[in-house]
């Protein structure tokens, strides 16, 4: 752990470059984005591969797919786009204020603070940290300290491309956490839970610092009955056991017609056989509970579940020398079981039938907003209807997760699930303020209708009110 004063001193090292590295070309920005796109797809792979086996049990492939894709993929659109989206954007100005422009052109916040979570180590990291480098800003990372072994890396690698400077990453415990947000920034990226989250937006009022929350909630899944129930199981059952459910966009609990329960079941059941086999604690593509203290919290909510009712369809069994949780599917739990009063987090599905779809978009309605609602329907009818009447950050149809993999399109929350917006343009755009501007080259307006009033201008001002407005 960093002491405080070094905190103090890189923090003003920062805070003094970033006004200089705002007026360096952008050349020098991409080069050193394109230094570290060269790095995850040469030396440093298999690096932060050994790490995230390590922390997680993570197998290759899916440390290439979920991890680096993702990151070199927003690199790459960064890379190729941020010299045009740096450009002056003009804007339409009123014929009444005649002898003007208008344009916009975005300016880099400052000295950036990024704090990332341990569920995705390394893409939750430098994700927003290229977004927040591309738009021109210094940045201070700050790690999860339950992966230590790709934070560590993460380190290693970051020191390797970046000056201190310009981007330096810190690591601590929770305390270390809650001092490093008492320091003053231009703008604060968080990804973790809604109660950190409000630690975090509360300590950045402040100082009046804007903030990204990147938070999570309950994310429904609705199945009705119009759907192929079957395919659903089968991409539900990816989209929420990969990485062991942890993950702030997995399916939190399932509403299934009650005419597709039947299919929903053996969809599920044959794809989580078909990805982890018959033994899903021993496989090696299945990854285990972070630490002991999430294991423990998720065992407890699955024996509980186990004595409350609810029919155990797949799973029900788990490894405390493993630190693995079966795969399970609980039908019909009681409403008010613990699975249904926090964000689950973890490989245990609730999963509840239906006859009205009003059943579960008023249960849906009655929670705070999630960061995604999943539909499963052919009815285009019925689909307007969810998007219509529910709140989300995202929506997904006919598909759970794969919305993650388009940078191209914005991704965050709203209310409790969180604020701000990221991938792609979105991204440059959380980390820039955009200024606007306004030029005089002629005679302006109020030099014609300025006091002392008279007839003449009341009948200019009564002309203008009827021919453009």
């Amino acid at each position: 752990m960093r002491k405080t004063m070094n905190i103090d001193n890189i923090i003003q090292k920062q805070r003094d470059f970033a006004p200089i590295l705002a007026q360096k070309p952008l050349k020098y920005r991409l080069d050193k984005l394109g230094k570290l796109r060269a790095a995850l797809k040469g030396e440093w792979q298999s690096a932060l591969v050994e790490a995230m086996q390590k922390d997680f049990g993570k197998g290759e492939v899916e440390v290439l797919l979920s991890e680096i894709l993702p990151t070199l993929d927003n690199l790459k659109i960064l890379i190729g786009k941020s010299k045009s989206w740096s450009k002056p954007q003009k804007i339409k100005t009123p014929i009444t204020l005649f002898g003007s422009t208008s344009y916009t052109q975005v300016q880099p916040k400052g000295n950036t603070l990024i704090i990332s979570p341990w569920n995705y180590p390394i893409f939750l990291t430098l994700h927003p940290l290229t977004s927040a480098f591309a738009a021109g800003n210094t940045a201070i990372i700050k790690p999860s300290e339950h992966t230590p072994h790709t934070s560590k890396v993460i380190s290693r690698l970051i020191a390797s491309i970046f000056d201190e400077c310009e981007v330096c990453v810190v690591q601590g415990d929770r305390v270390f956490s809650q001092d490093l947000l008492k320091r003053r920034f231009d703008h604060i990226f968080f990804t973790g839970s809604t109660e950190v989250g409000k630690i975090v937006m509360e300590a950045a009022s402040k100082h009046l610092t804007t903030v990204t929350l990147e938070l999570g909630g309950k994310s429904p899944t609705i199945i009705d009955n119009t759907a192929n129930a079957y395919a659903a199981g089968q991409r539900i059952a990816w989209a929420k056991f990969t990485n062991a459910g942890q993950i702030c966009i997995a399916p939190d609990h399932i509403y299934v017609h009650e005419a597709k329960l039947e299919d929903f079941n053996k969809g599920i059941t044959e794809a989580v056989s078909q990805y982890y086999g018959n033994d899903p604690i021993h496989s090696l593509d299945y990854v285990k509970i972070v630490n002991q203290g999430h294991f423990k919290r998720l065992k407890n909510m699955l024996e509980i579940a186990q004595t409350e009712g609810g029919e155990i369809i797949i799973g029900g069994e788990y490894s405390e020398e493993h630190r693995k949780i079966e795969p399970t599917v609980i039908v019909n739990p009681p409403k008010h079981s613990a699975m249904m009063k926090e964000e689950i987090f973890g490989p245990l599905l609730p999963v509840f039938t239906f006859t009205d779809l009003e059943e579960p978009i008023a249960e849906i309605n009655s929670r705070e907003h999630p960061l995604v609602v999943y539909i499963y329907s052919k009815n285009k009818r019925n689909i307007k209807h969810i998007q219509r009447v529910t709140k989300a950050g995202s929506t997904g149809v006919n598909i759970s997760l794969l919305q993650i993999a388009n940078n191209f399109l914005p991704f965050g929350g709203t209310g409790h699930s969180g604020m701000g917006k990221t991938n792609g343009h979105a991204g440059f755009l959380e980390f820039s303020n955009r200024r606007s501007y306004f030029y005089q080259w002629g005679v302006p307006i109020n030099k014609i209708l300025s006091a002392p009033y008279n007839q003449r201008k009341l009948n200019i001002v009564k002309t203008l009110l009827k021919r453009f407005y």
